[in-house]
């Protein structure tokens, strides 16, 4: 009889893990320079995968840098598996760099962009997927929609520039430091005329570092406001009214070139997708705090436009 009530314990917690369970997560190496986790409902049949590209910087596949924890695309991930759509995220390949032997110098954003093509190629051969849409955030929405071309199904920009990274730069700069961006115009033009800039004011340093000014020649190069004109598949462009990074106004360029493309305008959402109902200092202590959950609406959203 003592047997017999273990054994009926042991069933009746093993349904309920089975029960719990809600996805299936694993790693997945593309190639030598591209890691990532693949989380998946937990069915059999197929489901939509969205891959995820992250930011500007050493990002890593859950959304976080060596500065903040915000966990954000490692929520995103499996908010969506629990409403039955795949993801794929991944870390940049700047975390392969000391292992590999490359120098910073070495780095373009085409290496992102022949990461982001290597990894639909190796979906799109899998075929157990019913569709593929990538989706790119910040940086990564440039990187998304050149990788796209006739390989995706679908198109999400989260909080992306409308206008070429060297004229983000410049209007940044006259709003911060007046009389800085004459400088950085020149040194732009340099960089695209020469390959490199020689003639910039030191305050600009860590923009135009010599090690640097490869990779940020690779990336003036790409408008993409031009780029995602190519794109013959559905797209879908997200913003927060609450981003201290993006400003709206990158909205509004893409609305002119694009009006056909799907709009989410979230009230009170940051550029790391969370809620933020005061001012820059709550926004600023947000990126390092995990416990913070994405807002539903783009969620929703997203969950929306994958399924239509």
């Amino acid at each position: 009889m003592k047997s017999t009530f273990y054994l009926f314990t042991i069933l009746i917690t093993a349904l309920n893990f089975a029960q719990e369970k809600e996805f299936n997560a694993a790693v997945v190496k593309i190639n030598k320079y591209v890691e990532g986790s693949l989380v998946t409902p937990y069915s059999d049949s197929n489901v939509p995968l969205v891959i995820f590209i992250m930011d500007a910087g050493a990002i890593n596949r859950d959304g976080n840098d060596r500065m903040s924890k915000n966990d954000t695309f490692k929520q995103l991930s499996y908010e969506l598996a629990r409403k039955g759509i795949a993801t794929y995220r991944y870390d940049k390949r700047l975390f392969k760099m000391d292992g590999l032997g490359i120098k910073e110098h070495e780095i373009s954003l085409d290496h992102f962009i022949e990461d982001a093509i290597s990894i639909l190629d190796y979906f799109n051969k899998n075929e157990k997927y019913e569709k593929i849409i990538i989706a790119g955030h910040g940086q990564g929405s440039l990187v998304g929609m050149i990788a796209a071309r006739g390989r995706a199904n679908g198109f999400i920009s989260i909080a992306g520039n409308a206008i070429s990274i060297d004229q983000v730069i410049i209007e940044q700069i006259a709003k911060q430091a007046p009389g800085l961006d004459k400088s950085a115009s020149i040194a732009f033009t340099q960089l695209k005329e020469k390959g490199r800039a020689t003639d910039y004011d030191p305050a600009l340093e860590s923009i135009f570092r010599y090690n640097l000014q490869p990779f940020m020649n690779s990336w003036i190069k790409y408008n993409p406001s031009e780029e995602i004109l190519k794109l013959k598949i559905p797209i879908l462009i997200i913003y927060g009214d609450k981003d201290i990074q993006i400003e709206i106004v990158q909205a509004e360029k893409f609305k002119e070139v694009i009006p056909q493309a799907e709009y989410l305008f979230v009230q009170d959402m940051n550029h790391i997708l969370k809620e933020i109902k005061g001012g820059r200092l709550e926004n600023h202590k947000s990126y390092n705090e995990p416990f913070r959950k994405i807002i539903p609406e783009v969620i929703t959203g997203i969950i929306n436009f994958v399924n239509q």
